[in-house]
C-alpha cells in the first residue's frame, strides 16, 4: 500500500477505536460433560478468545427465525474490535460475546453469538456480526 494510503487508514483506525466506549469478552464454550448416572450434561470450561475494547451497534434489519411453530424475530448486531485486535484463536460461528461494560447499561450482561466474521485490509475495524441469544 502506498505510504498515504497507510496513513488515512491509521488515522481511521485510531478515530473508530475512540468510539469503541464498551468493552467485551468473546468466549468459545468447552466440550461439556455427560454424567451417565445421571444423564446431567455439564457445560465444559470456556476458553477466553478476546477481553477488551469494542463497539456495539444495532443492526436495522432483524432476522425472523422459526421456532417450532412460532415466529420470532433475532435481534442482530455489529460488534466492532479494534483491528489489530488478535483473539487467542480463529473467531468461529458460535463463539459467545458478553458485553462487561457499556455506556448503555442495558447491554451490560447480554450475552450473543457470533454469526459472522468479515475482513478487509482497508477496514477501520474489525466488524463480527452477532445475534442475540435468547
Amino acid at each position: 500500500m502506498s505510504s498515504s494510503l497507510d496513513q488515512v487508514l491509521a488515522a481511521g483506525r485510531l478515530a473508530h477505536q475512540q468510539l469503541m466506549v464498551d468493552a467485551c469478552t468473546i468466549t468459545r464454550p468447552g466440550p461439556a460433560t455427560l454424567d451417565r448416572t445421571t444423564s446431567h450434561l455439564t457445560p465444559g470450561t470456556a476458553t477466553v478468545l478476546y477481553s477488551g475494547a469494542c463497539r456495539v451497534k444495532a443492526e436495522r434489519l432483524p432476522r425472523d427465525r422459526q421456532a417450532g411453530e412460532r415466529l420470532t424475530v433475532a435481534a442482530r448486531y455489529e460488534l466492532a474490535l479494534p483491528f489489530a485486535a488478535v483473539p487467542a484463536a480463529e473467531l468461529r460461528v458460535g463463539d459467545l460475546v458478553t458485553v462487561t461494560a457499556s455506556g448503555d447499561g442495558r447491554l451490560v450482561g447480554q450475552v450473543m453469538a457470533v454469526m459472522a466474521v468479515d475482513f478487509g485490509s482497508t477496514a477501520t475495524a474489525w466488524r463480527i456480526t452477532i445475534e442475540d441469544t435468547t
